[in-house]
């Protein structure tokens, strides 16, 4: 075999495996036989071999090239011409092509030459975001993890260009891997590039909403059960959880009246602080109608609790206190008051769905006096939601995580 005059060497960029394992690792959750495990880091291209690499050949989503019967030297010629000719994924296939064969004919040296071929080559290669992803003032957004698990906001997409010195030219039917390089998603595998160097996938599902979520696109070019992936060649587009910021507030309604829960509210900010949360304290006279509106999860009054801040989360409290009554027995009254004391506590988003709630009911106090019993089963209410919140911490973190 003939090999191709060896351009100085630059790290290998490629990772050559069989498109299997590229197309479908992202989303597939198949064992592999004993017999493919034995083949993976075997030479050059370290992969395996795969009966699935055939069904995703035959569907060929990213183009393909005829190279039935042609020798190693024809291939070379043919990735010659395309190139030439501006076809640069059929070129770059037909250096797979003639790659696979050299790793077949164990021929070392052939194998090296195209590989530094392919990678002067893609040298010329950019991949930018799509105009969704790109603020105002030109940098790249960073996207909302929770819409994206919903199949909303921006997904990823990208163009894939080949530059002339001051000009660039889209590239076509180049299959652009995506893969989540942070958490878990499930995502297109792959998807080609249409006329205009185009390629954008589709999020399904997020493993964890509460990490950060980072997917990666890169090129893969394949031909003949094997692929070349250009993997220093990539554009990550990243999706951020709700920040970590709780804004508390709350309201205590007894027969004596209304007031802020600000005793009961230090209790929820120190559980919360044990779940990485940073809390605020609403700031202002909390008018208890706009409260309970916000309670129930209505938006706006939701928004108008945040003021200015930018909270991921509203933690609200409400403890209720019935009028207290004298104890009786067998006929006699006692100086003893009795008030039965209950709260419910709401973790919402901004947008007002409800992550958590906690609540309790029938915590009852006592004292000398209608105050003293109110009071008393203010305190039982407090020390219930300590407790409640202390038992749930697992309840908690898994709620954050869907």
């Amino acid at each position: 075999m003939k090999s191709l005059s060896r351009a100085s060497r630059a790290p290998i960029l490629a990772v050559f495996a069989l498109a299997a394992l590229f197309f479908a690792s992202c989303v597939s959750t198949e064992p592999r036989s004993a017999d493919d495990a034995g083949r993976e880091g075997t030479g050059p291209l370290s992969g395996q071999f795969s009966r699935e690499e055939q069904a995703l050949n035959g569907a060929k989503a990213a183009g393909g090239i005829d190279s039935a019967g042609l020798d190693y030297e024809a291939l070379l010629r043919r990735a010659e011409e395309s190139l030439e000719f501006n076809r640069f994924s059929e070129g770059i296939r037909y250096y797979v092509a003639a790659m696979a064969r050299a790793y077949k004919a164990g021929d070392q040296a052939a194998l090296d030459s195209i590989s530094d071929t392919i990678n002067e080559i893609a040298g010329r290669l950019s991949i930018e975001p799509h105009e969704s992803w790109i603020a105002g003032d030109g940098t790249q957004v960073v996207a909302d993890i929770r819409a994206a698990a919903k199949g909303q906001g921006p997904m990823p997409a990208v163009y894939l260009y080949e530059s002339y010195g001051s000009a660039k030219a889209p590239v076509r039917d180049a299959a652009i891997r995506f893969a989540a390089q942070q958490n878990g998603a499930t995502i297109s595998p792959a998807v080609s590039t249409d006329s205009k160097g185009l390629a954008n996938a589709s999020i399904s599902a997020v493993a964890r909403l509460d990490e950060p979520l980072v997917v990666r696109a890169y090129p893969v070019f394949s031909a003949e059960g094997f692929s070349f992936a250009l993997n220093d060649i990539f554009r990550d587009f990243s999706y951020a959880p709700p920040p970590r910021i709780a804004l508390v507030a709350g309201i205590e309604r007894t027969s004596l009246g209304t007031r802020d829960a600000a005793g009961s509210l230090d209790g929820v900010a120190t559980a919360l602080k044990a779940y990485g949360f940073e809390s605020v304290p609403y700031n202002g006279m909390l008018a208890p109608e706009r409260f309970m509106a916000a309670y129930g999860g209505e938006r706006a009054s939701i928004n108008a609790l945040a003021g200015g801040a930018s909270p991921g989360y509203f933690a609200l409290l409400l403890v209720e206190v019935g009028a207290p009554s004298q104890m009786q027995y067998q006929g006699k009254v006692y100086n003893i008051y009795l008030a039965d004391s209950a709260f419910t506590l709401r973790i919402l988003r901004p947008d007002g769905s409800l992550v958590y709630a906690e609540a309790r009911q029938g915590l009852r106090g006592q004292g000398g006096s209608e105050r003293a019993a109110i009071d008393d089963a203010l305190v039982k209410a407090r020390e219930a939601l300590s407790a409640a919140l202390g038992e749930s911490g697992s309840k908690i973190r898994a709620a954050l995580a869907d």
